[in-house]
């Protein structure tokens, strides 16, 4: 919103927030659900990585 000096654009971004966050809110929900978000995303082993080449 603050990159776009149009009143109008900012009112409709402001109106979409709380509907994307319920839609956010909806797919963690699944991604618990069905175990796909038990842990954060974490990075890789970049020693094991090496270790593997």
């Amino acid at each position: 919103m603050a990159a776009s000096p149009r009143r109008d654009l900012a009112l409709k971004y402001a109106s979409l927030i709380p509907e994307i966050s319920l839609y956010a809110e909806d797919g963690a929900k699944i991604m618990i659900k069905h175990g796909w978000l038990e842990l954060p995303p974490q990075a890789d082993d970049r020693e094991k990585l090496i270790k593997n080449k």
